[in-house]
């Protein structure tokens, strides 16, 4: 193509390069600069034409390149001041990433390039912005079950995947591995961050990599890094997506809107620094607010930076079919200079959108900034992650005293934090393990954190894990403390999967994976990030165990209760939640209920009774070291017992006899009245 000398006044409406039926449209916001080049690029990284942007109307420098179409690579670059005492980092030697890209091409390579940095620099491309229906969309009945996963982790080492697409937005799609999750019970995917993002100048000097991905430079493009084919990653992202809908699986993804990989005012310019410091980023004078502990913040009060958002929230709903967003660190975009704010516009502009709005909306719900932590602080439709959960359940199982209550809360839904109007139980996504932090195998086998692979001196990473080592740190040869690990973590899962809410399995966990006691694995992209699934046969396989747990969950009837229930079980008492009476009540082991005092004493095995409609379901919980009668309540039908936590596959292989049972030692048993023997 024969380049033109300049180009023609654009669209300022449609930000970035948009593929046009006769031209490419390029727009770009930025209140501050003094004039934007688009620079044009060859497959080999020659600059092969550079024209400014010849309009600015409202802030957006726009223009027009005629007879140009998709697969054109190029990069900004932004005339104005340099000042970075006042906020302003203008420099027209750094090309820069459009933030409205949709596809990225090359790499970043830190500190390369000398004073132009053009050739260490990744492209943006554009592409065809035609959307596909999205095929299949799954609308199930059943009670939610998520599943956290990285794309890369959760397959690089799956010996049922074709080591062409391990590791990869294929392998996602390969059959064995839906069959998996489905096996588990498995209806919501979790996939941490896709959006593109770069390595750390630290890291790379250290010979490590982001391998989490929370550190995005693009936020509307698909990372080629997973992709078997780097130039089609939306796409490939979009295949395993109809893939999981067709098998009734839904795709939530990680997104990172809180801070950006340009960190603090020693960073690089990569995008919106070299754009327009003072517009996307929040300031003090020259210095940058860092709530977000990664040297910057985006300013989310700005239109413009709540425009990017969402539009990067529709091009994933739209190209990439998905279901829904988990939004790391998300007081961050709810913070005002007051504080947080739950009617923040932005928050109230994702939920009013007519395509994200519609879909599964997850909050983390903290930062490091001024009241950074609102776990229960936001408002409907959104879900939050439930750390409070995660605590409490490691430490009431560890044996740490005084904690009945504190469990109880937990296992009831968390109602002192969501029960709002216009809240559900099943806002609150709860776990015991989650990316950050250690694995479920490691959780049972180490007390201390062992992270000098990460080259910070093992001073990264929470030092307050609430784990047990059993008495040895690490792997073990013995037989009773492997056997005392793996009925510590099925009592933790079976506290996860009863409980009011929504639950969230790490991958992993079900094969006994270990990180080796790493709990911040962020950089480790190897065997210590990755699944080990060749470890089950050692750590203990919970495939089934899960299996049989996630099948009774969708029999039971207090498992997907749309309502907080506070009326006692007492006679004939009840709360009708559609259409349906129910009731809950709390009873120590001798069947009569729990006291005050039995709520703070050191240890109180207890029962959780459920009444709904004709069915009652009692979970028993021992956190004992030795085995407890439980006395089983009155009820209108004989009671059945369905689970046992002590069984290796959670299959009770024992039967009530007058009206009572023994639990195990570090257990959990559940009766119900009233079901069928099909539980799943």
């Amino acid at each position: 193509m024969k380049l033109p000398s300049h180009l023609q006044p654009g669209d300022p409406t449609q930000l970035g390069g948009r593929c046009l039926e006769d031209g490419v449209n390029f727009a770009v916001y930025s209140e501050h600069a003094q004039a934007i080049d688009v620079c044009l690029f060859n497959a080999h990284d020659d600059e092969i034409g550079r024209m400014p942007l010849p309009a600015h109307d409202n802030g957006v420098w726009h223009g027009f390149l005629p007879r140009a179409g998709a697969g054109l690579r190029y990069g900004l670059r932004a005339h104005g001041i340099h000042d970075p005492g006042r906020g302003l980092y203008f420099d027209a030697s750094k090309l820069l990433i459009d933030p409205w890209t949709t596809a990225v091409s090359g790499s970043y390579l830190p500190g390369g390039g000398g004073a132009d940095n053009a050739r260490c620099m990744p492209k943006s491309v554009v592409v065809d912005s035609r959307v596909r229906p999205v095929r299949n969309r799954p609308a199930t009945n059943l009670p939610p079950l998520f599943y956290e996963a990285h794309v890369r982790g959760l397959t690089r080492m799956r010996g049922d995947v074709h080591p062409r697409w391990q590791g990869t937005y294929r392998g996602l799609a390969q059959p064995s591995v839906i069959a998996h999750l489905k096996s588990l019970g498995v209806t919501v995917l979790e996939l941490m961050p896709v959006q593109y993002f770069v390595d750390e100048p630290h890291l790379v000097a250290r010979g490590l990599t982001n391998y989490w991905g929370y550190n995005p430079a693009a936020f509307m493009a698909v990372h080629p890094g997973y992709a078997a084919c780097v130039d089609d990653a939306i796409g490939e992202l979009r295949m395993a997506v109809d893939a999981l809908h067709d098998a009734g699986i839904e795709v939530v993804l990680d997104v990172v809107f809180n801070h950006s990989a340009e960190g603090g005012a020693d960073g690089p310019i990569l995008s919106l620094r070299g754009l327009d410091n003072p517009v996307y980023y929040r300031m003090h004078g020259g210095d940058f607010i860092n709530d977000t502990g990664c040297g910057n913040t985006l300013n989310v009060d700005h239109p413009t930076v709540q425009r990017l958002v969402v539009d990067s929230l529709k091009q994933f709903a739209l190209h990439a079919g998905v279901d829904g967003f988990r939004f790391d660190l998300a007081v961050t975009l709810g913070r005002t200079p007051d504080g947080f704010a739950p009617t923040h516009p932005l928050l109230a502009r994702i939920a009013a959108d007519p395509v994200v709005g519609s879909l599964r909306l997850i909050a983390e719900p903290w930062d490091i900034g001024p009241g950074g932590y609102q776990l229960g602080g936001f408002p409907s439709p959104w879900g939050e992650w439930n750390d409070r959960f995660r605590d409490t359940v490691r430490a009431y199982w560890r044996g740490d005293h005084g904690l009945q209550a504190e469990f109880s809360r937990r296992i009831h839904g968390s109602s002192e934090l969501f029960d709002r109007p216009g809240r559900r139980p099943s806002d609150s996504i709860h776990f015991v393990t989650a990316h950050d932090g250690y694995v479920l195998q490691d959780v049972v086998s180490y007390v201390h954190r062992h992270n000098a692979i990460n080259g910070e001196d093992n001073r990264d990473g929470h030092a307050h894990n609430l784990s047990d080592n059993f008495g040895e740190e690490g792997g073990s040869d013995n037989p009773d403390i492997r056997q005392a690990r793996e009925r510590r973590k099925r009592a933790m899962l079976a506290s996860l999967l009863l409980a009011q809410g929504t639950p969230m399995l790490l991958a992993g966990d079900e094969a006994g994976n270990t990180q080796y006691g790493n709990n911040n694995a962020y950089c480790q992209d190897n065997h210590v990030g990755w699944v080990r699934w060749d470890l089950a046969a050692r750590h203990g396989d919970l495939t089934a165990f899960i299996r049989n747990l996630s099948g009774l969950r969708r029999e039971l009837a207090s498992a997907d209760i749309a309502a907080f229930i506070h009326t006692d079980f007492d006679g004939d008492a009840c709360q009708w939640v559609g259409g349906r009476c129910i009731a809950v009540g709390w009873l120590r082991a001798d069947a009569l209920p729990m006291t005050p005092g039995d709520w703070h004493a050191a240890d109180c095995p207890f029962g959780l009774l459920w009444k709904v409609d004709a069915r009652h379901e009692l979970f028993c919980f021992n956190r004992s070291t030795e085995p407890v009668r439980f006395h089983l309540p009155e009820a209108p039908a004989a009671w059945r017992c369905v689970f046992d936590s002590a069984m290796a596959d959670g299959v009770a292989d024992r039967q009530p006899e007058n009206r009572e049972i023994s639990v195990d030692a570090q257990s959990v048993l559940v009766l119900v009245t009233g079901m069928t023997d099909e539980t799943g």
